[in-house]
């Protein structure tokens, strides 16, 4: 119940002072509305699937700050800064509810600092946040959404100033507090290319040559990795595939529907949203739609794509030649990403507990107010599904 009197409050505010101009205290509603996200993610009690394995480290393996030496590094298997966080945070307070409201506070302010900076229409963008982003940025990549904000926030418009020293000091950083971020060292390089002709012959060898590497060397992406660590995710990366079905399907959200965005942007503006990294993201989903694995690293555009997709379907709004048309493009455009997350959370997991799904590792939600114990059915579901999917990325190799 509380997700969907939060969904109605954000469209209400979304229709109110996005769509209507309506008059009124705008930045009181919109830090009240960050409030209460950073407040549900962080007061929940194990909510999620991911969240309950960081609880059960940072309960059993994480200690106080000046006993940090007695910490296993590897048995935690988190990176060190991480670690750290988690650390400092249990020096304060050793229980695990405070650890969550200091990184959802810190990840729901530069998710809120990074609407009002890139966008006029921040309602609506928070509004489609908390449907698409909002539970996996905020209960599943606790280590991952670091380095995401980071890289919004710093990272990016370093990036856009060509300020190359500065992006890479700040690289080199998040990969100690998530292995991914290494992804982010080839930016500088790919932003220089564009999606023109010789940027898509580009990005079809680029799927060619990966494609042939990964089928007669499996291992290899480890090679390109320079710690055991890295090493190993990348090799487990590059062994995840898809049926011919989901390659179509990934090309149509990800690759198919994107592109007919930008094209739509290129018609009515001289110069696109965040243009240096149209290049990059395509070159990380060519290699995605072969090989799903690697579609983590679609998380660093995640904040950037939301943004480009509200201001397209503004673009709609104000566009004079849609006029006939604007209600039901803007449906059209909104139903290609809402109907992916919906696939996603009502994924079945019958097979593990009846009548279960994704979204019940999030719904019902609990609080440390009253820790009921839904949990115990969402432990299961988390440890059972992540068991099938590296059964299922090891069937190739049997």
């Amino acid at each position: 119940m509380i997700y969907l009197i939060v969904f109605i409050y954000l469209f209400i505010l979304s229709i109110s002072f996005d769509f209507l101009k309506a008059k009124g205290p705008k930045n009181f509603f919109y830090y009240l509305s960050m409030i209460i996200l950073i407040l549900i993610a962080g007061l929940r009690w194990k909510v999620g699937g991911d969240s309950l394995v960081y609880q059960d480290r940072f309960e059993k393996l994480i200690y106080p700050i000046y006993q940090l030496g007695n910490t296993n590094f590897l048995k935690v298997g988190w990176e060190p800064g991480y670690i750290l966080v988690n650390s400092l945070c249990k020096t304060i307070v050793p229980e695990f509810w405070f650890f969550q409201l200091v990184q959802a506070t810190f990840v729901n302010i530069f998710v809120f600092q990074f609407f009002k900076r890139y966008t006029q229409f921040y309602f609506t963008a928070v509004l489609f946040y908390s449907v698409l982003y909002y539970f996996y940025f905020n209960m599943e990549i606790l280590r991952e959404i670091i380095p995401i904000c980071i890289f919004a926030r710093f990272m990016f418009p370093a990036l856009k100033e060509e300020n190359h020293k500065k992006y890479y000091i700040v690289n080199i950083i998040m990969i100690f507090f998530h292995t991914s971020a290494v992804v982010l060292l080839l930016l500088p390089f790919l932003s220089k290319f564009k999606l023109d002709k010789k940027g898509l012959i580009i990005l079809g060898v680029a799927v060619l040559i990966t494609t042939a590497l990964f089928s007669l060397f499996p291992n290899i992406a480890g090679v390109f990795a320079f710690t055991d660590s890295l090493s190993s995710k990348f090799v487990k990366y590059s062994r995840y595939s898809l049926s011919i079905n989901g390659m179509i399907y990934n090309f149509i959200i990800f690759a198919l529907f994107p592109y007919y965005l930008i094209k739509l942007n290129e018609k009515y503006y001289d110069k696109l949203d965040f243009e240096k990294l149209i290049f990059p993201y395509f070159f990380i989903i060519s290699i995605y739609i072969s090989y799903s694995g690697f579609g983590r690293f679609i998380n660093y555009f995640g904040l950037f794509m939301l943004v480009f997709f509200v201001n397209t379907l503004y673009l709609v709004m104000h566009v004079s030649v849609f006029k006939k048309v604007r209600l039901i493009l803007i449906l059209l455009l909104s139903f290609c990403p809402l109907y992916y997350k919906y696939q996603y959370y009502s994924t079945s997991y019958d097979h593990i507990i009846r009548e279960a799904n994704k979204f019940n590792m999030y719904y019902p939600y609990s609080s440390i107010f009253n820790k009921e114990d839904y949990y115990k059915y969402r432990a299961i579901i988390h440890s059972r599904g992540m068991s099938d999917s590296y059964n299922n990325s090891n069937k190739g190799k049997n």
